[in-house]
Parts: structure tokens; sequence; C-alpha cells
């Protein structure tokens, strides 16, 4: 939401203050809290409260870290548990409705653990991966009813993102225990995650793209495809940092090449959701996640280019990281990460 949109108009009718969407942003989030510590739920609490606190943390961690919803990250976690999210044979005494909304919400507390998994890889969290559970079905809302649960659609659902994300989840777990250990630097095993991030790529394609393309049609699928890179081309970066360093003690020419094309493409990812008219209404997410990945992505490629040769010619990436700082020097405003990350891109600048 821009300064000058009429919805934040009418939320902010002081025109003694210039508007601030952040401020508002927070404020809403404040009320929220507030809302649920009237209620009482830290010791009362049902399906509503524990769906409230996971829109409350995907907004937090969207918008000020993910650092900091740890505290009610755990929190939600053992309500999920309290409330049998992750039960298989309980749901079989709910109604349809009743059983998919907990494991909705047990999904929705494994994708936001995708995000801790990602920025603090050294935390290993494979024991979420061993709590038996079953997913939410692939299917829209309207497919759900009390007594059944339609055929799921030869299209993409309300669903396909956030089960795409989950199996996102089991693989960055994964790839994150593995860079956690001693054989970080086993070629075999880089090249095994290697083409299961990319199997997840094509999967990826063959859902939200139409014969490769995106879908003039369907903005949010193509939205949807965007917002998984991200993720894809993070674990990349993750997976072949350790074989970077021309003097490194396992370098491989090839993944540098990897981490230059990750990181630019994690920079074009970011220019897509900044200018494209078609993801105006996913721009929100540039105040958090999809720009520090862009950060992360400048980085690397900076530390990429640095090492090469006086004769590499440098004028096509240079454009991509120049233009990525003019980005996140606009989105200071609004985001925290950008505002700690833009001296650092100043000086690699």
């Amino acid at each position: 939401m821009e300064n000058d949109d009429t919805m934040l108009i009418e939320l902010w009718p002081d025109i003694s203050r210039p508007r601030d969407t952040s401020e508002m942003a927070y404020r809403f989030r404040a009320a929220a809290m507030a809302c649920l510590s009237q209620d009482e739920f830290m010791i009362r609490h049902n399906l509503s409260t524990l769906e409230a606190l996971l829109l409350l943390i995907y907004t937090i961690s969207n918008h000020e870290g993910a650092e900091l919803s740890w505290t009610l990250l755990g929190l939600t976690l053992n309500i999920g548990i309290a409330l049998k999210c992750n039960g298989g044979s309980d749901t079989l005494r709910m109604n349809c409705i009743e059983a998919e909304r907990r494991r909705r919400c047990w999904a929705g507390i494994l994708l936001l653990h995708t995000y801790q998994a990602t920025f603090f890889r050294d935390i290993d969290m494979s024991a979420l991966l061993n709590i038996d559970a079953t997913m939410p079905a692939d299917v829209n809302d309207h497919d759900i009813t009390a007594d059944v649960i339609l055929e799921p659609s030869s299209q993409p659902t309300q669903m396909s993102l956030m089960r795409f994300k989950i199996q996102m989840f089991q693989l960055s777990t994964k790839i994150c225990r593995h860079l956690g250990g001693t054989s970080k630097y086993n070629e075999a095993a880089l090249s095994l995650f290697d083409s299961q991030v990319a199997e997840e790529q094509r999967q990826w394609d063959s859902v939200f793209l139409l014969d490769g393309s995106p879908s003039l049609l369907d903005p949010s699928s193509y939205a949807h495809w965007c917002i998984l890179q991200l993720y894809a081309h993070q674990l990349y970066l993750l997976l072949h940092r350790p074989f970077c360093k021309p003097r490194g003690p396992c370098f491989r020419s090839a993944s540098r090449a990897k981490c230059i094309i990750s990181g630019t493409a994690l920079l074009d990812v970011h220019r897509q959701f900044s200018d494209l008219p078609r993801l105006r209404h996913y721009r929100w997410l540039l105040s958090g996640l999809t720009s520090f990945y862009a950060i992360h992505g400048a980085i690397a490629l900076a530390s990429c280019l640095l090492d090469e040769p006086d004769t590499f010619d440098l004028s096509p990436y240079r454009s991509d990281f120049d233009a990525a700082v003019s980005r996140i020097d606009r989105l200071r405003a609004k985001s925290q990460v950008c505002t700690k990350a833009y001296p650092i891109l100043c000086h690699l600048q």
C-alpha cells in the first residue's frame, strides 16, 4: 500500500502527520496481539486462536524479521499439538471441514518453520519432520464440505503453494542439517541435493506455468512460482557456497557459476515483484523475506565477482546489482531489513 492509497487515507484521517504504512501495520499487529491477550490465549485457545497466531507470526516474519517470531512460533507449535492438529486417527471423528482446518494449521506451522530453517540453518528442525501428520488436501475451500472433500482440480488450488512450501521445508531441513555437519564438502551429497531442488522447480513449472511461460490470465500462479523460486535459489546458494572460494579447500568453478546464476536470479525475482504490474498486489512481500533473499543474492553475487580476474566482464551483473541497491534504498522507509542492509550493499557497490 502506497502512502497516497485511498484506503490508507481513510484509516489515517489525521493530516497533521505524514501517513506511514509501517506505523499503520504495526498498529494493526498490536491490536491483534491485544485482542489475543484479552481472550487469554495463553491458557484458553481454539482453532480460531491458532489461525490468528499463524497470521500474526507470518506478518511479523515478513515485516519485522523471522528472528523476532521465535517465542510466538514455539507457543503456536504447542497449541497446535494441544489441539491435535497433527493427529491422524483423531480427525476421523471430525467432519471434513474441522479436520482440514486442523491440517491446514499444522501445515502453516511447518511453513513458518521453513523461514527459520533457511534463516538459521545451524538450528536443526528435523524433529518436526518426525511428527506423523496428515497434510491438507490440495483443494480449494469450496471443495470441502462437512461430509466429503471433492476431487482436486487440474488447475492450481488455494493450497498448491502451501503444499510445495512444505516440501521445501522438508528438503531445506535436510540440506541445513547436512551443511551443519562435517560432510558439507561432500560432492556426492551436493549433487544429490542439487538435483532434488531442481526436481522441485520442474514440478512448479508444470503446475504454475503454461508451456513454460506465465499465464496472462492468472497472475497469482506466476506470483506463487516466483515465491517458490526464492526458496530454490536460496538453497542453491547455501549448497554451493562452501565450494565457491578459489582459495578454499574444495573449490569448484561450477559451484561459483551456480552462485552467480542464483544470486542474479534472486535479484531478478525481486525486480519483478517491484516493477511488474501483474505482481503489484504482492509488493508487500518486498518489505521482508523477498528483500532478505535478494540481499543474500546480491552479497553472494558480489563475493563471487570480486574473485574473478580483471579480464572478466562485470557489466551484465553490475547493472543488476546497481538496480537492486536502488530498490533497497527506496524500500528503507518500509523495511527494517533493507535499512540494515543498505549501507553494506553501498560499500560493496
